[in-house]
């Protein structure tokens, strides 16, 4: 099937078999301008029937353009008017369209886009998945002392990766899961100015906490703060407390304290706990 094809830079319209298209993707070369261009985006919508091919012989490799008494034209017929092919003289191209260095330029133009279109996609593979990692380490580092409560089986595998980072993983602190049962407060009858305090600490969660801070308010009769202090583990646990292994789950704890008041006028007290 031949098709006619026009040249977008000399406007120079061809006859191209499908043959010919094929060879190249398309490719081919002005036999009038040298432009070389994509013929399949080009083509006229000419019936095979309204061409008129004067002359078969086809071009050499060296012919750049064709003379009008030896090639073909393509004549208008009265019953077809076409503003693209008219009454011009048109070129018929056969024989290698493109020279062999420029089907290699195309060849290895193509080559290089392929290589490089498969290059950026592994690149962004790969910088994806890096990605994904750091971002499920930091996780996993923000998030240690959950995931152990959760999996406690971990600890273990953490600990470890945790002493080669030179990081350490902090007992869990859930202050709403610590409870604060029978708290009193006494004025020591041997002691003029001195408070004696004590209270039970509850550990409710079902899993070892951190010993909390205890914060203690002591108030005049208006509910007014005179006094407070905050008191660390170091201080309201006895001496020989391992505190680093934290509060055991469901375990209860007693607190006793001495305070000196001196001569604040102390009519009651609120206690809390923090971190």
């Amino acid at each position: 099937m031949t098709n006619v094809t026009n040249c977008p830079n000399c406007n120079t319209q061809f006859i191209v078999t499908d043959k010919q298209l094929n060879q190249l993707n398309g490719k081919v070369r002005c036999g009038h301008c040298l432009y070389v261009f994509d013929a399949t985006k080009e083509l006229v919508n000419v019936n095979d029937t309204e061409i008129n091919v004067v002359d078969d012989a086809p071009l050499t490799k060296d012919s750049t353009n064709i003379d009008d008494e030896g090639q073909a034209q393509v004549s208008q017929t009265d019953e077809y008017e076409s503003p693209q092919v008219g009454d011009r003289t048109c070129e018929t191209v056969s024989s290698p369209l493109l020279k062999d260095d420029q089907a290699n330029y195309f060849e290895t133009t193509n080559q290089n886009i392929k290589c490089k279109g498969r290059f950026y996609k592994w690149l962004i593979s790969m910088c994806t998945v890096l990605l994904l990692i750091a971002a499920l380490a930091q996780s996993i580092y923000f998030l240690r002392t959950d995931i152990i409560i959760y999996y406690p089986k971990l600890k273990p595998l953490l600990t470890q990766v945790c002493e080669k980072l030179s990081c350490t993983i902090p007992l869990p602190k859930k202050i709403e899961l610590i409870v604060i049962d029978d708290s009193d407060i006494q004025e020591d009858a041997n002691h003029k100015g001195l408070i004696r305090f004590s209270s039970t600490l509850i550990n409710q969660a079902g899993f070892i906490q951190a010993y909390p801070n205890i914060e203690l308010t002591l108030t005049d009769i208006d509910d007014q703060p005179q006094l407070k202090r905050i008191f660390t583990p170091t201080e309201y646990l006895p001496v020989q407390s391992d505190i680093a292994s934290g509060l055991q789950a469901g375990a209860e704890i007693k607190v006793k304290l001495a305070l000196t008041v001196q001569d604040e006028s102390v009519a009651g007290y609120r206690i809390s706990v923090s971190y």
